[in-house]
């Protein structure tokens, strides 16, 4: 079952920072994977992030998607979009 993804406006901006190529991948590859198995290529946060969840992808700068999980109305909604360096405290920033 594909879920539903909501893309935060905040979350829109950080992807209209990405290099084109590095953006277009991301609305073809890997938000298709994300909307499909959000658990499975995805990794739990922990801590004062928990219900959070991140994906990784890309090499040389590697990217993360934060975003969370919400099963009753089976949607995932994306909070961040960047490069790994300080992406959690943006993420702290954004949060709290």
């Amino acid at each position: 079952m594909r879920y539903q993804m909501v893309i935060t406006p905040a979350a829109e901006r950080d992807l209209r920072k990405l290099p084109r190529k590095v953006r277009r991948e991301f609305f073809d590859i890997h938000l298709l994977r994300i909307a499909d198995s959000p658990r499975e290529v995805g990794t739990p946060l922990r801590g004062e992030f928990r219900g959070y969840w991140s994906y990784h992808f890309g090499r040389r700068p590697e990217y993360r998607v934060i975003y969370s999980i919400e099963e009753e109305i089976v949607t995932v909604t994306v909070f961040l979009v960047g490069s790994r360096e300080k992406v959690y405290a943006r993420l702290r920033r954004r949060l709290f």
